[in-house]
């Protein structure tokens, strides 16, 4: 299937939610409007599911339906590993480790080859969406994988970002506070953003990574599994193929008990049946946990906000689990009064975000080289009335830090270099004494977290530098941190007048090293 009534720009740049259980591709046409990119299976949004079949990789539906015929060539959840070396977290295929980054790469490649196939031309620049608090691992892998699938990602977007700017794109008129409550299938992301004069600014953010409607499936899953055992004396969760097909069969159950006060839940294992009744009130009473640790989230993003909740003008619905009606009273419990806004599809207002946040990059970069090729009209849409192009600001959501030897201490300690809910970019400079006489070279140990030990922050990585010879004990090191937009960490040192960028050896993930090679590899699999 091809497109066929819509004009592209000349130049194209895609949008891209990878998601935790769905994925979704956009872009912006040639009048402006942005829209999804349907998958070969004429769907908008793409299970993120991966079955491996010999040399060939299955992404989607079809993956997603043979889970339980095949639960041993299944990936899922991959989003909740991001970051995790290949030591911590890999799945292994006819012989060959495949790393979060990896596994993720073939999600994008899926959504990139049937957005070509839709569109009639090749794709290579996108923008990729991560929950804000994503940290520097997290987001550097999510870089890497786009990368792996052949992707040149300009740019890493805040899911709440994308989609407040989807929201805020008609909506720059007049100034509005917004708090942006993303839940999805596998993340919580709450942020404070604020909306006026062209401009969409992000006050604070909080969030739990591991925190999603997996976990609401899950409570399902042993609801019924310990009925079941309670009932026959097995567990069908012990058993890969059982667990499989009831995990689905959760699924199904949370979503109804959306739209209904019960469901008549029916499960055969082992030649043993089961009929259960999930009401919504049980449902809401053992899920009660789950939805106070959403309200904790909220407080929290307000509280960094330094807002009160009647200073709230809407609260931004998105992810599918906001459809939940124990997530709703929540925050309307939250909120007395601050309407919920859910006119833009909370499934696909992040890559609709994503796909103007693309766009703009590509207006910048045009207004950098001084050559415009994108039409005036479509610049025109997204400027405000003065002709300046929409401003999207982010801000730090953790501290970057150095681990420093405190003399009087006599111990390391964490040494803040770029605080939490810095705007960026940001850039910090700041200098410190050689500890020893006559050192040829340091090591700077990198760590982002709120805490002044090192063992409680998340280490990222070492930078190892070469010093000039002869430095005494004391001699000045002018230490940089570099934040880019997209919240990727840059470290430059000069020690005796010589200033040098230092490469971060990453503590986690895929090295730099392994990337052109991983890519190389990556081209041999065949997705579908």
């Amino acid at each position: 299937m091809n497109q066929s009534d819509t004009v592209l720009l000349e130049r194209l740049a895609v949008g891209i939610d990878l998601g935790t259980t769905y994925s979704a591709i956009a872009y912006v046409d040639q009048h402006g409007r942005q829209s999804l990119i349907p998958n070969s299976e004429n769907e908008r949004l793409t299970p993120s599911v991966i079955l491996f079949d010999g040399q060939h990789a299955v992404v989607g539906s079809v993956a997603r339906q043979n889970a339980v015929a095949e639960p041993e060539k299944i990936v899922d959840f991959v989003k909740r590993e991001m970051g995790k070396s290949k030591a911590q977290f890999h799945r292994e295929f006819d012989g060959r480790k495949y790393s979060a980054e990896e596994l993720s790469a073939l999600i994008l490649k899926k959504l990139r080859n049937d957005a070509e196939k839709f569109l009639g031309r090749a794709i290579t620049d996108a923008v990729i969406t991560v929950p804000a608090y994503f940290n520097d691992a997290e987001r550097t892998a999510t870089v890497q994988a786009g990368k792996l699938a052949g992707l040149n990602v300009i740019g890493v977007i805040n899911e709440p970002t994308a989609a407040a700017l989807a929201y805020g794109f008609r909506q720059l008129e007049g100034k509005k506070t917004v708090l942006v409550f993303d839940l999805g299938g596998g993340t919580l992301d709450v942020t404070i953003m604020d909306i006026a004069d062209n401009q969409i600014r992000m006050l604070a953010s909080n969030g739990d990574h591991r925190l999603g409607g997996k976990d609401w499936d899950d409570l399902i899953c042993s609801w019924v599994a310990e009925a079941f055992e309670l009932e026959h004396g097995e567990n069908p969760m012990l058993d890969l193929d059982s667990f499989q097909d009831l995990y689905g069969r959760s699924v199904v159950a949370k979503n109804q008990l959306s739209s209904r006060e019960s469901v008549n839940f029916n499960y055969s294992y082992n030649g043993h049946g089961l009929r259960l009744e999930l009401t919504r009130t049980e449902f809401e009473e053992r899920s009660r946990s789950l939805v106070e640790q959403c309200k904790m989230i909220c407080e929290i993003g307000l509280a960094e906000a330094h807002l009160e909740s009647s200073k709230i003008d809407g609260i931004l619905l998105v992810g599918g689990m906001t459809r939940m009606p124990s997530v709703r009273a929540m925050l309307a419990n939250f909120a007395p009064g601050v309407p919920l806004i859910d006119f833009v599809n909370p499934d696909e207002v992040v890559a609709l975000g994503a796909a103007i946040q693309a766009n703009l990059q590509l207006l910048h970069e045009e207004d950098q080289a001084g050559e415009r090729t994108i039409p005036q009209s479509v610049r025109g849409q997204f400027s405000g009335a003065d002709g300046e192009l929409i401003k999207v600001s982010n801000i730090t959501t953790h501290t970057l830090g150095v681990v420093i030897w405190d003399h009087a201490r006599e111990e390391e300690v964490v040494h803040a270099m770029i605080h939490r809910s810095t705007r960026i970019p940001a850039s910090v400079s700041k200098s410190f004494g050689l500890s020893k006489d006559n050192l040829t070279s340091m090591k700077i140990s990198v760590v982002e977290g709120e805490s002044s030990v090192p063992a409680e922050c998340y280490p990222l990585g070492i930078c190892e530098i070469e010093l000039p010879p002869g430095l005494s004990r004391g001699t000045p090191i002018s230490l940089t941190y570099r934040y880019t937009e997209n919240q990727v960490l840059e470290v430059v040192v000069e020690a005796d007048g010589q200033q040098s960028v230092a490469a971060l050896a990453r503590a986690t993930g895929v090295s730099e090293e392994d990337v052109a090679l991983a890519a190389e590899e990556m081209q041999r699999i065949e997705v579908v």
